[in-house]
């Protein structure tokens, strides 16, 4: 258990609430499609939608799934809620984080802004928001019956619809040859520094401009062309 210290106010648990009024699971979606990044967010409960939307073009995961716990609590306001998250990043941010954070005036060790400041000064405000509640982490992507893993499910299916959201992608996703390309692009070493150079940003799944496209390495280009090619 985490030392009561870290904590940004009473009445705030990573123990599941006992009995609490709502129990909600949250999710993001963040996956790349015709080169550009599409993300959305989604909070369910076992019976229902509370919210899902799509995020901007671009939207990194980490980003999507501070989002997606921030409207979670603020769509708690004045409950005794439970909240589930599968994202380790965003469990830690009011847990653990935030004290290291308020210590050091919500700078890096460097002295630089912390990523993400903004949105994380907005979770930490909407935290107050609920009654009383719990932010429990989970495995994600959970098989079975169990109420946490189906509404993990819900939640990840409904993250994704929403990011299928933007520019009208339902349709055109079912329409996209499956390319069988790595989550993960290898770079060489030239190629990643053309990308730092360049300005983009890395995350988990590559290289991304600012406008979200992917910066697809020389290797994987050839394969992208003839596995189109092949479904003509």
């Amino acid at each position: 258990t985490l030392g009561h210290w870290t904590k940004p106010r009473e009445g705030l648990s990573e123990d599941p609430l006992i009995n609490p009024e709502e129990i909600w699971y949250t999710d993001r979606s963040s996956f790349v499609l015709e080169r550009k990044r599409r993300a959305g967010y989604a909070v369910v409960s076992n019976f229902e939608t509370i919210v899902a939307k799509p995020l901007p073009p671009g939207t990194l995961a980490q980003l999507a799934e501070l989002v997606a716990l921030t409207r979670a609590l603020e769509l708690g306001k004045g409950k005794r809620i439970a909240i589930y998250t599968d994202s380790k990043y965003a469990f830690l941010v009011p847990h653990a984080h935030a004290a290291i954070w308020k210590e050091r005036g919500h700078l890096t060790t460097r002295g630089s802004p912390i990523k993400y400041g903004d949105q994380i000064l907005r979770l930490l405000e909407a935290v107050h928001l609920p009654t009383e509640v719990s932010v429990s982490h989970c495995k994600g992507h959970q098989k079975g019956s169990t109420e946490v893993a189906r509404g993990k499910q819900a939640a990840d299916q409904a993250a994704k619809r929403a990011a299928l959201q933007n520019h009208d992608l339902i349709g055109i996703a079912t329409l996209v040859p499956q390319t069988n390309l790595p989550e993960t692009p290898s770079y060489t070493e030239g190629e990643t520094l053309k990308a730092k150079s360049e300005g983009f940003q890395e995350d988990h799944m590559g290289w991304f401009q600012k406008e979200g496209l992917l910066f697809l390495p020389g290797n994987l280009q050839w394969k992208l062309v003839n596995s189109l090619h092949a479904t003509i």
